[in-house]
């Protein structure tokens, strides 16, 4: 594999070409796609972008199972920034000249910086050949590169009830306090909406976004039903 150059905008919005070590505090990861995203590996359809409640703004998804990477890197705390493909890779393969986008570079709440590959539904030759490439630009980057496998089944179905409660919406602080304090211990959601004091529908919606806020936390191998229990994050189940 010979020497892997790197496009990008810069910060004028101007596509430029680096080598891996000129990537160095640069926050590729506010910077939009290089060029006019397309759907998942040329594949006709939507793209399929994710509201992302980290950055307030859109994350570019060329595929459905993208999107649902996005969402759990949306819901993780330890994250600061998400941007979708905002570098091309572009190096000389083993069959020919290659360029391939990854799918996500996030920023840390402590500054890091992380390249994000969703791992294939099949691998081989070409995603071995990927990984190489994006773990050479890494390194000199001064970055990590995560392989993250797309979220399914119950903790899916969670992730996506949850955050349909992501956007920041102004609830009264005493309610809130109301809520959380009815889950001081662990104990059906539909229970403690109840006993919070709070008006139930608002109470159940609330409970929901607090789960979403990881300041309740809930079993994720179960429905996110009513039924469902919950506590507090601040103390043991």
């Amino acid at each position: 594999m010979d020497d892997v150059r790197v496009c990008h905008l810069d910060e004028h919005g101007q596509l430029v070409s680096t080598s891996p070590a000129g990537l160095v505090g640069v926050r590729v990861e506010e910077r939009l796609p290089p060029s006019e995203p397309v759907a998942f590996h040329g594949r006709p359809g939507k793209l399929s972008h994710w509201w992302c409640a980290t950055t307030g703004g859109h994350v570019v998804c060329g595929s459905l199972r993208r999107r649902r990477v996005a969402l759990e890197l949306d819901f993780d705390p330890e994250i600061a920034w998400i941007g979708g493909e905002p570098v091309e890779l572009h190096w000389q393969g083993r069959q020919g000249r290659r360029r391939w986008r990854p799918d996500f570079v996030v920023r840390t709440l402590t500054g890091a910086r992380q390249v994000v590959v969703v791992e294939p539904e099949k691998g081989g030759p070409q995603w071995q050949e990927d990984l190489e490439a994006v773990g050479r630009v890494a390194v000199a980057a001064g970055w990590r590169v995560r392989v993250r496998r797309v979220p399914e089944g119950m903790r899916l179905a969670n992730l996506e009830w949850a955050a349909d409660y992501r956007q920041a919406v102004r609830v009264p602080g005493a309610e809130r306090e109301a809520v959380e304090d009815a889950f001081r211990c662990e104990r059906p959601i539909g229970e403690g909406a109840r006993a919070s004091g709070v008006p139930y529908a608002a109470a159940l919606d609330l409970v929901y976004r607090l789960v979403w806020q990881r300041r309740l936390e809930i079993h994720w191998d179960q429905p996110l039903m009513p039924r469902a229990t919950a506590w507090r994050a601040d103390v043991a189940a």
